[in-house]
């Protein structure tokens, strides 16, 4: 009960500072706001202010990216795609990366060291399924690959596992390579308007999730069988 209590202070505060840090970004983005909504204003005026934000933008995003990831249910997918759109691919896709891992690392962080246990996930299919694997830590990867996953069931597996802060730091930032280099993909092709492209982007990675999936249900009929 008491850990309940703990764990839902702890999302009313990460709410908050998402609202805080949310009006921080809308500051940083006022101006790029304004320059899309003006009919005066001409596109080359909007794509170099998209692109002309520095350390403060990027620090904000990291943060926010960060307590959102760490948040159950709060996706990251938008501010994603909005760093590869203000920082390109490469760099977009570093300052998704760290934003990332350090929300994930954060949320197991808590839970081992606060006891902010939902221990409703042990019934979790996913969760049984990195449990009983021979190498749990490449299903701890697969886990923060894979989007349609909530990472906060991956991070109560994580904490379930008898792994060294080293293995779990790797299997963090290798999970969430591939989510992070898409959604600056994604926010770069949107900078040079091949919204086709960033639409294909998103359609292939949720194809490819489904995929994941149906071996996933295939694998378990077999076994169960």
């Amino acid at each position: 009960m008491k850990s309940k209590k703990l764990q839902k202070v702890f999302i009313a505060l990460g709410i908050l500072l998402i609202l805080f840090l949310g009006y921080h970004l809308y500051l940083e983005y006022q101006s790029d706001i304004h320059l899309l909504i003006d009919p005066k204003a001409n596109e080359q005026q909007l794509l170099h202010s998209v692109r002309s934000h520095g350390l403060s933008a990027a620090v904000i995003l990291i943060l926010l990216m960060g307590i959102m990831c760490a948040i159950p249910g709060v996706p990251t997918a938008v501010i994603g795609v909005i760093v590869g759109l203000s920082y390109g691919p490469f760099l977009g896709a570093l300052i998704n990366i760290v934003g990332n891992a350090s929300g994930n690392i954060l949320a197991i962080s808590l839970m081992q060291h606060l006891k902010l246990v939902d221990h409703s996930k042990k019934s979790n299919r996913w969760v049984k399924a990195i449990r009983s694997m021979k190498h749990p830590k490449i299903g701890i990867m697969v886990g923060y690959m894979v989007p349609i996953i909530p990472s906060s069931v991956i991070n109560f597996a994580t904490t379930t596992l008898n792994l060294q802060v080293r293995e779990i730091l790797m299997s963090i930032i290798v999970g969430v390579i591939p989510s992070s280099v898409l959604y600056a993909c994604g926010g770069e092709a949107l900078f040079h308007g091949y919204s086709k492209t960033a639409l294909l982007l998103i359609a292939s990675v949720l194809i490819l999730t489904l995929l994941i999936v149906v071996i996933y249900k295939d694998h378990r009929k077999k076994q169960i069988e």
